[in-house]
């Protein structure tokens, strides 16, 4: 399996640093990004999508609570479950302390007054002990790695059995795609500004561009069913969507049209879904907080609940303390979180 590299998790904290400069602190960094009026307003749609669709999940009588979110940005999203699903104590994970910082001022924005626990973390060591969250969703993250096999197995280790995975807005490959011009960035003005004829032309011979892989970020959109079929292996059921314009829907799985199946793979587009880790699930009352374990000593293949002092959390096997900073809980081996944030880790370390 390929995996993500260090120079791809820098790129995505130096990008997402940028970011909030522009959309928080309102400096100018780029000219072909949202500025802080634009982002709201994408985030707004993102957060009412979000509701409707955990809400029909509710429907369905899946548990949602207590629930992690990857990739969660702005925490915008988890913010929706916190505040207008009423559920409690979720915690929502991103690599960048910059976004989740970010999330302070989107509770004004939207008046969330609530907010989950913000973890600053690795994916690809998710830091909660095996078969202790009944749900982990996520949003526009899978297809920033390599391949999502890693990510999706570390989803399902820390999944409750009888536990449900959501994912949704992940691309998957275009066959029919050929590569003949260099586009815009995707978020310019005058990307965002093309005629639909100009999209449509676009969307099958332009070779698209954007700052996230000038940044060193991977924007994996050439995701194969074949791969996205391996990744969801350990799922014991599946309901998963491909879906290619309006026009052409399909099971990914368990196609009701051969005809309709080859249109959706030929043309990409959207892959979604829900995923069941197979057995009885059973309610164990646990919060987030105790199903924490010691990044550090996981990297020595032990899984050691962290005990909370004050706002923070300490090993009480190797005693390595994890800090929370301006509500944001970091939990990365020490090893990573040196290379990732040294001057936040040697801050700490010299208090």
């Amino acid at each position: 399996m390929k995996r993500q590299i260090s120079d791809n998790q820098k790129g995505e904290i130096e990008f997402r640093k940028k970011l909030y400069l522009q959309q928080i602190e309102n400096k100018t960094v780029f000219e072909d990004e949202f500025d802080a009026a634009g982002i709201e307003k994408i985030l707004k749609v993102r957060m009412e999508k979000t509701r409707d669709q955990m809400t029909l999940l509710q429907s369905k009588n899946i548990s949602l609570s207590p629930y992690i979110e990857i990739g969660a940005e702005r925490c915008q999203r988890s913010l929706v479950m916190e505040n207008d699903l009423g559920l409690n104590g979720g915690a929502a994970l991103d690599i960048s302390f910059d976004m989740l910082k970010s999330c302070n001022h989107y509770q004004n924005v939207f008046n969330k007054p609530k907010s989950p626990i913000r973890i600053c973390c690795d994916a690809n060591k998710l830091p909660f002990i095996t078969s202790s969250i009944p749900f982990v969703f996520c949003y526009e993250t899978l297809h920033h790695f390599p391949e999502p096999t890693p990510i999706t197995k570390e989803i399902f280790r820390v999944m409750l059995p009888g536990g449900f995975f959501f994912f949704d807005e992940e691309p998957y490959k275009q066959v029919l795609h050929l590569k003949l011009y260099k586009g815009r960035k995707i978020y310019s003005k005058k990307s965002l500004d093309r005629s639909i004829i100009k999209k449509a032309i676009d969307r099958f011979f332009c070779d698209r561009s954007c700052n996230e892989v000038d940044h060193g970020i991977i924007e994996n959109d050439n995701l194969s069913l074949k791969l996205w079929k391996q990744a969801l292996v350990h799922f014991d059921e599946k309901k998963i969507m491909l879906s290619s314009t309006t026009f052409f829907q399909s099971d990914l799985f368990h196609p009701n049209s051969k005809l309709t199946y080859l249109a959706a793979y030929l043309l990409g587009g959207n892959i979604s879904g829900v995923c069941r880790k197979a057995g009885l699930y059973k309610d164990k009352n646990r919060t987030i907080f105790n199903t924490l374990i010691c990044p550090s000593c996981r990297e020595l293949g032990n899984e050691v609940l962290l005990m909370q002092e004050n706002l923070s959390f300490l090993c009480p096997n190797c005693s390595k303390k994890y800090p929370n900073i301006d509500n944001v809980l970091f939990l990365f081996s020490y090893d990573k979180f040196e290379e990732l944030y040294p001057d936040i880790f040697h801050s700490f370390q010299n208090k």
